[in-house]
């Protein structure tokens, strides 16, 4: 029974890692953020699961820039760079604003994971719902039973 509760594990973590990765894909195409495609290429998925089984870890990677996007900051001058220096008055104007770019956040990641953490965590309980009624069912002796709740 155990075997069959990890394998199941199993094929819901990798079919919610690539539904993920799906719709993160697609909203970096809506929001169309795809400068040069390092992005949307750079997803990695893996399930790691344990030797016992006890445990089960979901790793999904992406280039790290893709969380500057969806904060909207970045584009600017290197650390320690200061309105003395060389390059400063070419890239920002008076106020220390840019030029030539506007940042705003394009929110590709954050409400996305929060629905697909969401969905997981309800995924999981159902699955290990379902494996707690299996269980019960199979060490109840056959005939009748009356649950009181």
């Amino acid at each position: 029974m155990n075997e069959l509760n990890t394998q199941s594990e199993l094929q819901l973590a990798t079919s919610w890692l690539a539904i993920t990765v799906e719709q993160f894909q697609a909203n970096i195409r809506q929001l169309k953020i795809i400068n040069t495609g390092a992005l949307l290429s750079s997803f990695k998925t893996q399930v790691i699961g344990a030797a016992g089984g006890d445990e089960l870890k979901l790793r999904l990677s992406y280039a790290l820039y893709g969380k500057f996007i969806d904060m909207g900051v970045g584009r600017g001058m290197g650390a320690g760079i200061t309105k003395r220096d060389d390059g400063y008055d070419r890239i920002r104007n008076g106020r220390g604003q840019l030029k030539r770019y506007q940042r705003k956040a394009r929110r590709w990641y954050s409400k996305e994971v929060a629905y697909q953490m969401h969905r997981l965590s309800e995924l999981m309980s159902d699955l290990k719902g379902r494996v707690v009624l299996s269980a019960a069912l199979d060490a109840v002796p056959a005939g009748n039973v009356e649950i009181n709740l």
